[in-house]
């Protein structure tokens, strides 16, 4: 029998990079009237992205800049993933940004930091 032990930093980090990740994104969403806005398909869709926008920064970066490709790959991404027009995926992708930098925001203002490993949950 083996025993299963979890960080709560490690969950923490994890609801950390919903309420910063997946959350703004579902928000953007819900104003793009994208046709996939649960929690799942966004928090999804933000992996992808950053993974998208990775490979078109290596692909295309030297001809249009690695930023520049990387922000194109996300919305296309987005744009496929969550099911909005390129307009919306465009607005999306702004409006994610704008609650993101509020949500950290409220999290440095409260002094939320990040910190070291704590105690671990047996299971």
């Amino acid at each position: 029998m083996t025993t299963l032990g979890y960080s709560t930093g490690l969950l923490l980090a994890l609801l950390a990079l919903v309420v910063l990740v997946a959350i703004p994104i579902k928000v953007g969403a819900h104003l793009a009237d994208a046709r996939r806005n649960g929690i799942f398909w966004c928090a999804l869709a933000a992996v992808v992205g950053v993974l998208a926008g990775h490979l078109t920064a290596r692909l295309f970066g030297g001809y249009i800049g690695g930023s520049l490709a990387a922000f194109l790959g996300f919305i296309i991404a987005i744009r496929y993933l969550l099911g909005t027009t390129v307009a919306g995926a465009l607005g999306l992708t702004i409006i994610a940004l704008g609650v993101s930098l509020l949500g950290i925001w409220v999290l440095a203002h409260f002094w939320f930091t990040a910190a070291g490993p704590s105690d671990v949950w047996v299971i």
